[in-house]
């Protein structure tokens, strides 16, 4: 029984040493073809901006594809601290890792910053533009009538009606 559990463990350990940096080369190559993708995507769409005043968020497209790279290079590390055979080896991965971590969290945080901005400054624009119509139309908008404001299909409607009179 014992010459059992010494051949399996030398048999897992000949499959790690092979799957292993297998699995990680793969990961490191999917991350970094997402980079050069998210890279080559974001030149596209800035260059769209810059040049015809396209209306596209480039940063949160580059942030996003970081993300996923970052993710993907530390699956790629995490699975090499299962061969890594000394305590600097591991240093250095925990020194990666964290390091990676951190970017992949500031990264998120900018993310969900300029998300929310972006999502308040548009429904601020919008909320503005219902109010000065109903204001237009001679009324008041208290914050519990927002949803009771007609629609813009709705105005356009009225002023169609209205002309046709």
């Amino acid at each position: 029984m014992l010459h059992f559990f010494e051949q399996l463990d030398h048999g897992m350990e000949t499959a790690l040493s092979v799957a292993v940096p297998l699995i990680s080369g793969i990961a490191e190559l999917i991350g970094l073809l997402i980079i050069v993708i998210s890279l080559l995507r974001t030149t596209w769409h800035y260059l769209r901006v810059a040049l015809f005043h396209d209306d596209y968020d480039y940063h949160l497209e580059m942030s996003t594809g970081l993300i996923t790279a970052l993710e993907f290079l530390m699956a790629a590390e995490v699975s090499k601290t299962i061969l890594l055979p000394s305590l600097d080896a591991v240093l250095l991965l925990v020194a990666t890792f964290g390091s990676r971590a951190l970017m992949s969290i500031l990264l998120r945080v900018e993310m969900r910053s300029e998300r929310a901005e972006r999502a308040e400054a548009k429904r601020d624009e919008h909320r503005a533009t219902r109010r000065a119509g109903h204001k237009a139309r001679g009324g008041y908008v208290w914050p519990w009538q927002a949803a009771a404001l007609p629609s813009d299909d709705e105005d356009e409607a009225d002023e169609s009606r209205a002309d046709e009179r």
